[in-house]
């Protein structure tokens, strides 16, 4: 029952402030939300030793679907309990800190409705036992996902961008979901546990089967969700919501989803796919990469960043280094978490400010939110003790034997360096520039950031006091050569970074420009603007004035058929009474006959 506790808690918080409507304030509303979070992380954190005793807990709450294996039910195995810990842990920072982030109106309880069903979603895509309940929570995921990144819904830009969200990930979610359809078919079950049993019959080397395709349908699946190329264009967009629902999106929630799957899935997909998601991952982290060092939106480089660094989690995912996937999914969950609700914190300070080049000079007005975004900006640029060094050297041994692989993460790792160090730069440590007064930050805002920043360092002095003396060997150790070049790669891009840009962006010159340049994503989103959206917007403006032209004609007509009525019962009231005594007088032989011949 404890183990069911997990996702029943913060769905019952969601749907206690559903219907508690208007009723409790908005300080009230945030706390039980956030309460049931915490709650749901207690549960999981009393499992710590039934979980060292029993490596796999199950909980069967009943029947659900006629489909064999469909139950309700839940799974905790292998590194379960450290993704459960993480999605609760974080996201009940998350809500404590949008207590103070969100202004005073209405809008409280859909916000902390939608960010409880969040969390008790993206919990059963971790403990589904089958794929159907996964499914369920997997598209209660990209619900809850346009609800928050709409929240704002009286915002043009923030509807477009849910619409963007919910819209492109339906791409995704159909693959999955067919790709489910053909697992059951072949299968005869949706249980991931009789799946990976039936994946020694069904998958077979160099074939072409059923269990290929929808290994294959799965990745698109995963593609979508975590904003994987050639389906990340809603990421970017989705920065229009408020901030804590960036840092739930990016740090414990709906982008780290696809990468789960891969692992929950690794037994079953096949080997073909799994390193098509390698390539994919490769091809998206140096991409997004790329692009997060043009950009000028303080959110969106963060957006970026994700979008890299997920697709790190790609590659070792598909390579089958799970330790070192799951190892960067946590820390990228602490110092992204650490990032988002500092950027929120400088955004409320600067009375919503986002331009990196019209800040500056925050490092002594935000003494506190300097230090936190430091500690996060030091575990995305990958510079040790930082945990983020260790994940990603992880994810460099594990791709040692794919060369075209570990240069897309070297390489990666250098200009992740190089945008975290212009960030901050240009954010904190630059020449002030003149601006309004700068609101301070409310404690319960500041708490939650200083909270998570903690954790970021507590788990990289972890990994750097058990990791580091073995040489990062639950897998294979790193060669000294690897572990000095990502030393080197990192502080060299994290000092390139601040020596561009210590005096401001319009002293970085050439680089800037040519950074610049990036900024718009290499024209992907325009492309799809032009060969999908704006074509199907004519066909669909088309249709819309062809329906259109139809109503009006059809009520012409009918209107038409009134008039024409109107004037023959207008030729037969002539004001004789001759012709009236003769009407009624026809009328009534009618009647008379029609009742003689009954």
């Amino acid at each position: 029952m404890t183990l069911a506790l997990v996702p029943l808690l913060p769905l019952a918080g969601a749907m206690f402030i559903a219907l508690a409507g208007g009723r409790i304030g908005r300080k009230t509303t945030g706390t039980i939300g956030t309460l049931a979070i915490t709650l749901a992380f207690g549960a999981a954190l009393s499992m710590v030793v039934s979980v060292a005793e029993h490596p796999r807990l199950a909980a069967r709450l009943g029947a659900w679907l006629p489909v064999p294996g469909a139950d309700l039910s839940l799974v905790l195995e292998g590194a379960g309990l450290g993704l459960v810990l993480m999605v609760t842990g974080v996201s009940a920072l998350i809500g404590l800190y949008s207590i103070g982030y969100l202004p005073a109106g209405p809008g409280a309880q859909r916000y902390f409705a939608a960010l409880d069903l969040f969390v008790a979603a993206m919990l059963l895509v971790i403990l589904a036992d089958n794929l159907v309940l996964l499914f369920a929570g997997w598209e209660l995921v990209g619900l809850c996902s346009y609800l928050l990144i709409g929240h704002e819904r009286e915002r043009p830009a923030a509807a477009v961008a849910a619409q963007k969200a919910f819209v492109v990930n339906r791409v995704g979610d159909a693959a999955f979901l067919v790709g489910i359809f053909i697992f059951a078919a072949t299968a005869r079950t949706v249980n991931i546990g009789d799946l990976r049993v039936a994946s020694i019959e069904h998958l077979r080397p160099d074939t072409v089967t059923p269990f290929l395709i929808a290994s294959a349908l799965l990745l698109v699946g995963a593609l979508a969700k975590s904003a994987q190329l050639p389906l990340h264009v809603w990421l970017p967009d989705a920065m229009e919501g408020p901030t804590p629902v960036s840092a739930l999106i990016h740090a414990a929630t709906m982008v780290t989803a696809g990468v789960v799957l891969l692992i929950r899935l690794r037994e079953v997909l096949a080997p073909e796919v799994l390193f098509a998601a390698s390539v994919a991952g490769a091809a998206t982290a140096l991409f997004a990469a790329l692009v997060a060092v043009g950009q000028r939106d303080l959110k969106r480089v963060l957006a970026w960043s994700t979008i890299s660094q997920v697709g790190l989690m790609f590659v070792a995912a598909g390579l089958g280094a799970v330790f070192a996937a799951l190892f960067h999914l946590l820390a990228h969950a602490f110092f992204k978490a650490t990032l988002f609700l500092g950027a929120g914190a400088v955004i409320h300070a600067t009375d919503g400010e986002q331009d990196l080049t019209k800040l500056g000079g925050l490092g002594r007005r935000l003494p506190l939110t300097a230090a936190t975004v430091a500690v996060g900006a030091l575990g995305l640029a990958a510079i040790p003790p930082a945990s983020g060094f260790f994940s990603k050297e992880a994810i460099a041994v594990a791709a040692l034997d794919q060369p075209l692989l570990l240069g897309a993460v070297l390489v990666t790792s250098l200009l992740s360096a190089f945008y975290a160090a212009r960030l901050y730069t240009l954010v904190f440590l630059a020449p002030a520039r003149a601006m309004p007064a700068i609101h301070r930050t409310p404690l319960s805002m500041a708490a939650p950031l200083v909270l998570v920043a903690t954790a970021a360092l507590a788990f990289g002095g972890l990994v750097g006091a058990h990791v580091l003396p073995l040489g990062l060997g639950r897998e294979s150790e790193a060669p000294a050569w690897l572990l000095a070049a990502s030393i080197i790669l990192g502080l060299g891009g994290a000092t390139g970074g601040w020596l561009t840009y210590r005096r401001g962006a319009s002293a970085a010159g050439a680089v800037e420009r040519i950074a610049a340049r990036a900024a718009g994503g290499f024209g992907v989103d325009r492309l799809y603007q032009a060969a999908l959206v704006e074509p199907f917007g004519r066909i669909a403006r088309g249709v819309d004035r062809g329906v259109e032209a139809a109503n009006e004609r059809a009520i012409d007509g009918f209107a038409g058929l009134l008039v024409r009525g109107g004037g023959l019962v207008q030729r037969l009231q002539a004001g004789s009474v001759r012709g009236y005594e003769a009407l009624l007088l026809t009328g009534a032989v009618i009647l008379l006959a029609f009742w003689s011949l009954r």
